[in-house]
């Protein structure tokens, strides 16, 4: 079993705030207050209507701003206090405005996936920034074009470090990778469009092959193992790095490394203090005992049928060209959640 604590990854690019129309400043906000302030907001600000057509979109701001103030009452209550804050009503008035223009569930419920994040960012700094930025950029897009966003986000930009072995590695690609995959872009134009919202740019190069960057990410997870025969060959004394070594995940009957990836496998071999020399023959080894690209690819595709459109794609269009701004990665973030329950830690990635 695999069960390194790694954690990776770094931000993206900047992004513009959107100020506010007309706001009022409550202090010590209970959750009727900012309901009442929600309902202010929303009559202050939005264009007027006729009829039935009024009645929709007010029907509609109630709609979401329940769904908001109800999340964040269950998840965080004193978040509830930033609703005094000028910048967070306006970020509350474009989710409200944006969704009763649409009426769309699916952008609802990620407006709410965002306001929820930026609501705990009380401090103004480069996360607020973009997540406001979000919700401006977020109504602007297709159901295809977040997932792929999101698709990018979790093949390019994230890790797994909870999985500690190779069934847990394909049921993270079964439940939370591949559901995005129906909905993968291949067009340029789709591209183009992302590029020209702001959610990351067309790199002049690419990020090389899937199976090479999964490889390298997950190496531990693709050992075909090796005898204590072959161990033994190789080194002549083991008994430095013994504890280092697990039944391979593949093959029951040999021993791989316990280790995540090279970089882990370094850091473990530094600690025990093991001579530079033996280091290097070691890495060696760990390398020569891996799976090959090929063998990483055919194994993934051995996962799910989707997992070949993912490798065309990533091969046939921009995927693999497009470097995530940190506006793309909070939408692909939100979409993420809004689909799985799942939260990550954004100022991992934006700073």
């Amino acid at each position: 079993m695999i069960n390194d604590k790694n954690k990776t990854q770094e931000g993206g690019d900047g992004s513009s705030n959107v100020q506010a129309e007309n706001v009022n400043v409550h202090i010590g906000l209970s959750y009727q207050d900012v309901k009442d302030i929600a309902t202010d907001i929303f009559k202050s600000n939005f264009l007027s209507l006729k009829d039935e057509a009024a009645q929709i979109a007010t029907e509609r701001a109630e709609e979401i701003s329940e769904k908001i103030l109800g999340k964040l009452e269950a998840k965080n209550p004193n978040s509830l206090e930033e609703f005094a804050q000028p910048a967070m009503q306006d970020a509350l008035f474009t989710a409200q405005k944006e969704y009763a223009k649409s009426g769309d569930k699916e952008l609802g419920d990620l407006l709410v996936d965002i306001i929820v994040d930026r609501a705990e960012v009380s401090e103004r700094n480069m996360l607020q920034i973009v997540l406001d930025e979000s919700l401006h950029i977020a109504p602007k897009l297709t159901i295809a074009q977040l997932d792929t966003l999101t698709l990018l986000f979790l093949l390019i930009r994230t890790r797994r470090m909870n999985v500690r072995n190779y069934e847990e590695l394909k049921g993270y690609y079964v439940t939370h990778v591949l559901p995005f995959v129906d909905n993968l872009l291949q067009d340029h134009e789709h591209y183009n469009y992302l590029e020209y919202l702001r959610c990351g740019n067309i790199r002049t190069g690419n990020y090389g092959n899937l199976e090479q960057r999964t490889r390298k990410t997950y190496q531990g997870f693709f050992a075909k193992g090796f005898t204590k025969e072959e161990l033994d060959a190789e080194f002549e004394d083991s008994s430095a790095f013994q504890d280092l070594l697990i039944p391979c995940l593949h093959d029951a009957t040999k021993l791989q490394f316990g280790v995540f990836d090279k970089n882990t496998l370094e850091v473990r071999i530094t600690e025990k203090g093991i001579p530079q020399e033996l280091q290097n023959k070691i890495k060696i080894f760990f390398d020569k005992s891996t799976m090959s690209n090929q063998e990483v690819k055919d194994k993934l595709l051995e996962i799910d049928g989707r997992m070949d459109k993912i490798f065309t794609v990533w091969k046939e269009s921009p995927f693999n060209q497009f470097e995530l701004s940190s506006v793309g990665i909070a939408i692909a973030h939100a979409n993420y959640r809004r689909r799985t329950g799942e939260t990550m830690d954004l100022s991992i990635w934006i700073k």
